[in-house]
């Protein structure tokens, strides 16, 4: 019979975490060696923004820039669809986590502005073993490489995936994983052949350094082209550094198709001359962070961000560069809330030398569970 139908002893607890509060319910028997913790968290946040130059929505969103357009369409919206819950089990090394938001779409804004409950995470984990829906082991392991924002949208050039899949991780800090592949190959219909292999290697301190690689392989199934297959290969590097009360760190990308946040924007290939053709890139992504302290602990953050694809497959509408530039300062006046104002400029261009940008301003307010 499951445990959790037993009549066991419950012994029930409030805590309070470093994100908010949680419920903490220990489950006890005779004989049990350890207890299961359950815990609760999440947060609500609402957003308001102002767009200058076009309408991109809740989440800024540079790959939908219009371009060739020289006409200033302004547009102001609020949001909570960021708001998101999780529920973490843990007894002894086993750990379970839940999460979801809900920016999976649906609703509308005449009536109820609904939003749909989407899966962010799920997965377990029993020492160093993790199986499940989780950030991708090509990230940041310890996310000071990836700059924080107001906006939902991250930085261009940051790595951003989440996915299934099964990671080994090393009391060294080497973590080896297969993950879901997902490749697009422009006018052609494909498979991937074998998982996303991902090796990352990674040392927090002061000065804290990170290094990945990434193999993935993909084939034709269909039409003239069937059985072409090619494989990919991608890297990435980057560094934090402590400097006083601030920080400043980099990272670089190369080749990582959709692990770059708008690396998405283009095919990951292209066939040409019978032969499939990956689209390279190299995408940078640099931040300042500064600790303002006093009694709201103020934080503020500047990153830029670009992504640079290499055009000799590329079409004249496929992108050749995407760049955001963010501006934050981000302050608690309680325990569990968080203010963020935040200025974002986002600018594309086209092959074919059409361009467009855009200008945000935001506020979003944070209340912690």
């Amino acid at each position: 019979m499951n445990d959790i139908f037993r009549p066991t002893p419950i012994a029930i607890a409030i805590k309070r975490l470093s994100l908010g509060v949680a419920t903490t319910a220990l489950l006890t028997s005779v004989g049990m060696a350890q207890a299961l913790e359950v815990e609760v968290g999440g947060y609500v946040k609402t957003d308001i923004t102002y767009d200058v130059d076009q309408d991109l929505g809740t989440t800024l969103l540079a790959s939908a820039i219009e371009t060739g357009n020289t006409d200033s369409t302004p547009s102001f919206r609020m949001a909570s669809l960021q708001t998101r819950f999780n529920i973490t089990a843990t007894e002894g090394p086993v750990k379970t986590f839940v999460e979801g938001d809900f920016t999976g779409g649906g609703g509308n804004e005449t009536i109820s502005n609904s939003g749909h409950l989407r899966l962010r995470h799920a997965y377990g984990q029993v020492g160093n073993l993790l199986i499940g829906q989780t950030w991708t082991t090509f990230g940041d392991k310890y996310w000071k490489l990836y700059p924080a924002t107001v906006d939902f949208g991250g930085p261009a050039a940051a790595t951003f995936a989440r996915q299934s899949q099964v990671r080994w991780s090393t009391d060294m800090g080497l973590d080896i994983a297969i993950e879901n592949p997902e490749n697009a190959i422009r006018g052609e219909t494909h498979t991937d052949t074998s998982p996303d292999i991902i090796l990352r290697y990674a040392r927090s301190g002061a000065f804290s350094w990170q290094v990945g690689a990434l193999f993935q392989q993909f084939e034709i199934t269909e039409g003239v082209n069937d059985g072409e297959s090619e494989s990919n290969f991608g890297f990435t590097a980057g560094a934090s550094l402590d400097i006083g009360s601030g920080s400043v760190s980099a990272k670089i990308n190369s080749n990582s198709n959709r692990y770059t946040y708008y690396g998405w924007s283009n095919p990951s290939a292209v066939v040409s001359g019978g032969r499939i053709e990956t689209i390279d890139h190299t995408a940078v992504v640099v931040a300042y962070n500064q600790n303002w302290g006093g009694p709201s602990n103020g934080v503020s953050t500047v990153a830029f961000g670009t992504v640079e694809f290499e055009d000799t497959y590329l079409a004249a509408n496929d992108f050749e560069t995407i760049s955001t530039i963010h501006a934050n300062y981000r302050w608690n006046p309680y325990e569990r809330v968080t203010f963020g104002v935040e200025v974002s400029n986002a600018d594309v261009e086209r092959i074919n030398g059409a361009d467009g940008d855009n200008t945000r301003l935001q506020f979003g307010a944070k209340f912690s569970l």
